[in-house]
């Protein structure tokens, strides 16, 4: 007897089918086909394409997103959160590309993907303020470390080691340093006139 899948199932299969072959292979008659079982089961679980979707992308956010910001919420300081955050960078990267090529073409995945970007970065800015950053600074290197770690899923090289460490080194001092930049500083003088 075949085991009888679940919803659960689906989604799980959807995200490794995303991460290998793209969007486009998000479909009840492909995927049925490739897990060797009738549309029927899908539909026993998804009322409509759509629907699904919206699952799948649920499920990514939660342990691309939450589940990363709940593990990272064990340590004590914001530096030690930074670090263990920074350690994630390049993980995953492959669906990280997919879904945002998958937001390039679809209205409700760019919508989700939105959201996403705005959690995270609020995250990581949240924890430079409370590492000590002022909230403007805080701000624009949240969103540079989010740039980087944009840039690290799109990399094909993944550092380890002792250059990972290095980098991870670096990233901290753009992250957690004390001192103003002096553009920075003189952006924020013009601001203030």
């Amino acid at each position: 007897m075949t085991k009888r899948l679940t919803a659960q199932d689906w989604i799980d299969f959807a995200l490794t089918t995303l991460a290998r072959e793209g969007f486009d292979a998000l479909k009840a008659d492909v995927l049925a086909r490739k897990l060797g079982v009738s549309r029927g089961s899908f539909y026993w679980h998804f009322s409509n394409l759509g629907t699904f979707h919206a699952q799948v992308i649920e499920h990514w956010r939660q342990t691309a997103t939450e589940a990363i910001i709940c593990d990272l919420e064990r340590y004590e300081s914001g530096e030690e959160r930074l670090e263990a955050l920074l350690r994630h960078i390049g993980h995953g990267g492959a669906l990280e590309v997919r879904m945002r090529t998958w937001a390039d073409n679809n209205a409700e995945a760019a919508r989700a993907l939105r959201g996403i970007d705005r959690r995270r970065r609020e995250y990581m800015e949240r924890m430079l303020a409370e590492a000590g950053i002022p909230p403007p600074l805080a701000t624009t290197r949240a969103q540079l470390l989010y740039w980087i770690y944009l840039g690290a899923a799109l990399s094909r090289s993944k550092p380890t080691g002792q250059q990972l460490d290095l980098i991870i080194t670096e990233l901290k001092q753009i992250g957690l340093a004390r001192q103003r930049s002096r553009s920075f500083a003189v952006v924020e003088d013009s601001h203030q006139r």
